[in-house]
């Protein structure tokens, strides 16, 4: 078997499997592409209000607020924007076995919550789909590797197989023929976008890739300065039952603890001295639960490079005392790397043009993989036609050549 024989089997073997669940990859990347855009669209009053000429409650008038009308929750972490418009942004502590609380949005002046977000659960069952195949984390991550790596395949392997003899010629890589018609036509468009697209999907492969397996995240990231920390053995199931019943007794004590929500206005104005000259455009405060806990504040400048260029302030919520001041310029060349691979999957690295980039590239996925069954089932057709012709011809000569076939 010829090499090109072989990518030729693989690339169809690849298209015809992995392609057909890519599709609906392909279709939940088109719809998380937007998210953002498409919730504030359908929650007018929720995430963005009008016109304000109101003036912001501190981060503790906002607490104090949410604790007077729903006393039996508790903020995890508070979101603060400084665009005028944009409502406060809640995430709840995790109800017991959830991995992440409940998000709500608050009123900016009161601190109640707003009305519940219409479509958030389409959203998390998308994004689910999207990473995990809506299977369990830990295989779900796996499988999502793995067609991450077919998809790679495929689309190198496509650049091999329509590579143009006099690769120099411009035309010989985008020209559509408009006289073509029917199946010949499909194949062309296929090559043709199939090159547009490659550019979107070799780095959306490889950061896929990337978060998938453990065995590549890790030593990647160590190589560019910021090893990730170790993970703890898997605990017998008796050590497992143990643990939920101390954290059913700390939840207790806890609950009695956040009757009153620990003061943050402190550390805030001190973190708002931190963030000059350059000024601060979203913070996530990570709402302590007791008064001797410092405080965290990630958090973006006015003009971040992308919205994973974050900085890291650390202040003793008492005395409002910088304890850590990590910031994003000051990170090595690695890390800024590191902090770019998600931009870089979703094309916000290249702003709204990155964005349409990627949303065509993964709505294109649905059509290669019904254009390739296409293509696939029309070429087995063609196949079982020339079998029967080659046939008939057989059998035709056969009969001219028994006896007695001169005279038949």
């Amino acid at each position: 078997m010829t090499a090109r024989k072989f990518w030729t089997q693989l690339h169809w073997l690849l298209g015809i499997t992995a392609g057909s669940i890519l599709l609906f990859i392909g279709l939940t990347g088109v719809t998380l592409a937007f998210r953002q855009e498409i919730t504030e669209a359908i929650n007018p009053g929720v995430l963005r209000i009008d016109a304000p000429s109101y003036r912001p409650a501190t981060p503790d008038a906002l607490l104090r607020g949410f604790a007077a009308a729903e006393p039996e929750r508790r903020v995890a972490t508070l979101t603060l924007y400084a665009e005028p418009g944009r409502t406060p942004k809640a995430i709840l502590e995790p109800a017991p076995g959830e991995r992440r609380g409940d998000v709500i949005y608050l009123n900016p002046v009161t601190g109640t919550p707003l009305p519940d977000v219409k479509g958030a659960e389409f959203f998390e069952v998308a994004e689910s789909l999207h990473r995990w195949l809506l299977l369990p984390r830990e295989p779900g991550r796996v499988v999502t590797g793995v067609l991450a790596i077919g998809l790679l395949v495929l689309a190198l392997s496509g650049l091999y197989l329509r590579w143009p003899r006099d690769w120099k010629s411009v035309s010989e890589w985008w020209r559509i023929d408009r006289k073509t018609r029917g199946r010949a036509l499909l194949r062309r468009l296929h090559l043709v976008v199939g090159t547009a697209c490659l550019v979107a999907y070799v780095p959306v492969t490889l950061t896929g890739i990337f978060w998938a397996f453990d065995g590549v995240r890790d030593p990647v990231s160590a190589w560019l300065g910021e090893p990730r920390p170790p993970r703890a053995p898997a605990k017998p199931m008796a050590e497992k039952n143990a643990e939920k019943n101390t954290e059913k007794a700390t939840d207790a004590k806890v609950e009695k603890a956040v009757d009153k929500p620990v003061a943050i206005d402190t550390a805030w104005q001190a973190f708002e001295r931190a963030a000059v000259p350059g000024g601060w455009s979203e913070v996530i405060v990570r709402v302590p639960t007791g008064a001797k806990a410092p405080i965290l504040f990630t958090w973006l400048d006015t003009s971040p490079a992308h919205e994973r260029a974050r900085n890291r302030t650390t202040i003793k919520a008492q005395s409002g005392e910088v304890v850590k001041d990590e910031r994003y310029g000051a990170k090595a060349a690695g890390g800024r790397a590191l902090a770019a691979i998600y931009p870089l999957h979703m094309g916000t690295l290249f702003g709204l043009p990155g964005r349409i980039a990627m949303f065509i590239a993964a709505l294109m996925l649905p059509a290669f993989a019904i254009t390739g069954w296409w293509l696939y089932l029309g070429r087995k057709r063609l196949e079982r036609e020339a079998a029967a012709k080659r046939l008939r011809k057989a059998q035709s000569a056969g009969l001219a050549q028994a006896p007695g076939g001169a005279q038949a």
